[in-house]
């Protein structure tokens, strides 16, 4: 190991760490595996679970209204419908009412739901008001405790939901051959818990007679939890792959051994952290998880190609080529791995908790693949197996089917004439994709879930929701905050009548029906009034309003009053039911509400009226979160890269001509999305970010070894490149398949549409980059022949010359 040192012209901290590493190697890897063992039972602590607030703007007004509300009236966020649908006829039977009726106490019973906010024709809190002698008004439950047990008691039902403009078509559809049931899960519920109940319910209820649907996010969350055990098979079939391909690559067992030990090192380091610091980590980022491990392997496979090459150069020297590797590769290993990692940290910028957790964990591990550079050399060391020296000589790596492909397209792209057409293409390919990326949409561009395809059982039971009910589990919510009592005046109760007429005419093809106090009201009203239907409206004085208030309140059971009113008056709300929640409806609701307030004040007397509630306004205040953060996201993450970049070989030109690329690349995946209607959303925002960041790795390498070739090849610019291209780029070729192959087993084994989209997303990212590698950047480097590859031959001729002269 001495003799190393001597053999050296230069002594540089680099020369002396990598000389360090190489001599005390035994020791280092010890020492990694020791932390690598208290990794491991961090590994174990992993959490799985998604939690609700997190994947929300904290920082949002909307948000902040939600924690306010929530207390009271529910979140709106984690409603469920549950759909009973007969198959032939209508619900209007015996059997059907009894079995809805058993849903509704079932989940009545469970702890992890609202008993209050759970709702049906079979609650007790569903109402029907009726005039009995002497003026007096009787407010009953509609179906409670017991179902009809005769045809005419079956007509008074009817009846009395199709007169009721507040169940027909909501709570019943109009065709009445099915029937919903609302309930609202708790915040700190599992998602998988809240799955398995129900399922259970399907399971029991469903038969020949009677099918039940079910939507809801608790239940598309828990949909995505059921296919954690096909992730897994993913994960597995992806490793075999892998190992495939490393064999395939470099026909011998140590080049598929050293490259799969040290991704399986790092993982359990990243693993463990996350199970140490306690973040929970969601199922519908596993596939960044297995981003950060064809990292590792792609970065492996640059380290062990070089690693080989060393190897034949030294005569089997391994102490030496173990030196040499960590010598030549540590630079470009640790610019590569950083700008990977500034994808992930620029996450912090968005407020929200699942990406600043997303952010914290993913940036450690994916900058503990620094720790490549050290570990693949040093493992192909200690691993006794033959290598053959002959098939890495320099000499002979342009040789070979890749070697002759990508020299076509290396010297087609630098001749007089190929620059020209690679240039017309790269100028088309950016303005295409550029009027394409323009119809990216922020939120989800389609109705159902985009998570899943339209033929899953989630968008399917969705559909046929939206189709024959007037509710659903989109809904707006609009409270109104003031002193006590004063949710009793007309002025507040009117308003919210007002807003929801104003809702309702401005857009009638997604809005689907309301719910409130009011109803009750007017409901008790038109009885009180000897069914009078021109009694059906709200009081206009405050004492009409206040005796009809106090009337409903008596004869209205605590917990069904307080779904929209509490019980000092102070606080109030009216819920609206939307289609879907589309980027698009989402701005259309959003201003049409707006709208309404700009010629009534949202400030009255006594209070507040205060925007926007449930699920509709969390959704709106995350799309708003998002759009401003990807673009702030987007631009610091490409500023980092450049300062990295420009550090790692101290030129700013080295800098701006690794960075502009990735505005192609940038612009090649936003338009695929657009194209595919992915939206940019929580789940998507991550994917986009680190596929900037990964995209300019391979160019890091070319450029490095660039700089070593151009003294070699005495200047030759034609040279340097070729033979820059026939080494490290043919390890770039073999790193870019040995990522995207595995990352293309999402596209075709997932059942999630998401993760299949974000496989062949990231598999399109990968690729667009490689040919860049292989095309692009040679013309840039052929054109502008920078200064700082060329600086090296300049060094070594200073040097030579100070020898001579001494």
């Amino acid at each position: 190991m001495a003799d190393i040192m001597k053999q050296e012209d230069k002594k540089t901290l680099l020369d002396r760490l990598s000389w360090f590493l190489t001599r005390y190697r035994l020791i280092v890897l010890a020492l990694i595996l020791v932390i690598t063992a208290a990794f491991f039972f961090g590994a174990l602590k992993i959490k799985g679970e998604v939690i609700f607030t997190d994947m929300l703007p904290y920082d949002h007004p909307y948000l902040k209204l939600h924690e306010t509300f929530s207390k009271i009236f529910g979140s709106g966020g984690s409603g469920v419908v549950i759909a009973v649908k007969t198959n032939n006829g209508d619900i209007f039977n015996e059997a059907t009412l009894a079995k809805v009726k058993k849903i509704t106490q079932e989940i009545e019973l469970w702890d992890e739901v609202y008993r209050a906010l759970t709702v049906s024709i079979a609650s007790h809190s569903v109402k029907v008001v009726t005039a009995k002698s002497k003026g007096e008004i009787s407010v009953a439950p509609l179906m409670f405790p017991d179902v009809p047990k005769n045809p005419e008691e079956m007509e008074v039902l009817k009846k009395n939901i199709f007169s009721n403009p507040a169940y027909n078509g909501t709570l019943v559809s109009k065709d009445g051959t099915g029937t919903i049931i609302l309930t609202e899960f708790k915040e700190n519920i599992s998602y998988e818990r809240a799955f398995q109940l129900l399922q259970k319910l399907k399971k029991d209820y469903a038969d020949n007679q009677t099918s039940i649907h079910i939507t809801g996010y608790p239940m598309l969350m828990g949909w995505i939890y059921s296919l954690k055990p096909q992730m897994y098979k993913i994960f597995g079939i992806s490793v075999i792959g892998i190992a495939v391909i490393l064999f395939l690559v470099f026909r011998n067992f140590l080049g598929i051994i050293s490259p799969l030990v040290n991704a399986g090192i790092l993982t359990i380091w990243g693993l463990g952290f996350i199970g140490f610091t306690g973040i929970n980590f969601n199922p519908m980022l596993y596939v960044l998880a297995f981003l950060v491990g064809s990292r590792m392997i792609g970065n492996s496979v640059q380290i062990t190609y070089r690693y080989f090459e060393e190897l034949n150069i030294s005569g089997n020297d391994r102490s030496r080529a173990c030196y040499e590797t960590m010598r030549t590769m540590f630079i470009p290993n640790f610019a590569a791995v950083a700008t990977d990692a500034a994808g992930f940290l620029v996450l912090l910028l968005a407020k929200i908790v699942l990406m600043q957790h997303l952010a914290i964990i993913m940036t450690f591990w994916m900058m503990s693949i620094i720790l490549t550079g050290f570990m693949v050399p040093v493992i192909c060391t200690l691993i006794p197996l033959h290598v053959a020296g002959a098939v890495w000589d320099k000499e002979r790596s342009r040789t070979g089917l890749v070697a002759g492909i990508m020299s076509k397209i290396t010297n087609f792209s630098i001749s007089p004439h190929g620059r020209y057409v690679v240039g017309a293409i790269i100028v088309v390919i950016a303005v295409v994709c550029t009027w394409q990326t323009s119809k990216l949409k922020i939120g989800d561009p389609t109705p159902g879930s985009p998570i899943f395809y339209d033929s899953h059982t989630y968008n399917r039971d969705q559909a046929m929701i939206d189709k024959t009910f007037d509710a659903s589990s989109e809904n707006l919510m609009l409270f109104y905050e003031g002193q006590k009592d004063s949710a009793y005046n007309p002025t507040v109760l009117n308003t919210f009548e007002g807003f929801e007429r104003h809702i309702r005419k401005t857009l009638p093809d997604i809005y689907k029906s309301s719910t409130s106090i009011m109803d009750i009201m007017k409901m008790t009203n038109v009885t009180y009034h000897d069914g009078d239907k021109l009694w059906c409206q709200l009081p206009r004085n405050l004492t009409m309003s206040t005796g009809l208030m106090n009337m409903v309140k008596q004869n209205t059971p605590r917990g069904t009053f307080e779904r929209f009113m509490d019980a000092t008056g102070e606080r109030a709300q009216t819920t609206l039911f939307f289609s879907d929640h589309t980027s698009e409806n989402l701005l259309r609701i959003r201003d049409a509400a707006y709208d309404f307030f700009k010629t009534r004040p949202m400030k009255i007397d006594k209070g507040e009226f205060k925007l926007a509630g449930g699920r509709i306004g969390l959704e709106i205040a995350l799309n708003e979160e998002m759009k401003r953060a990807h673009v702030i996201i987007d631009l610091t993450v490409l500023g980092a890269i450049f300062l990295l970049c420009m550090l790692s070989f101290r030129s700013v030109t080295a800098g701006l001509m690794l960075t502009l690329p990735l505005f192609l690349a940038n612009s090649v995946a936003a338009a695929y999305m657009a194209w595919k209607g992915i939206g940019l959303s929580i789940n998507t925002l991550p994917v986009a970010a680190i596929g900037v960041g990964v995209g300019v790795d391979f160019a890091i390498y070319l450029y490095s070894r660039c700089r070593e070739e151009f003294p070699l090849q005495k200047g030759d610019w034609v040279a340097t490149i070729t033979q820059s291209i026939c080494t490290c780029g043919k390890a770039v070729v073999y790193t870019g398949t040995t990522i995207i192959l595995p990352i293309l087993s999402w596209y075709i084994f997932s059942d999630m549409k998401f993760q299949s989209e974000v496989g062949f997303f990231l598999a399109m990212i990968m690729g667009t980059n490689v040919m860049l590698t292989l095309s692009l950047h040679p013309l840039m480097i052929y054109i502008i022949k920078p200064k700082f590859i060329s600086r090296n031959l300049a060094v070594e001729e200073a040097v030579r010359e100070t020898k001579e002269q001494q």
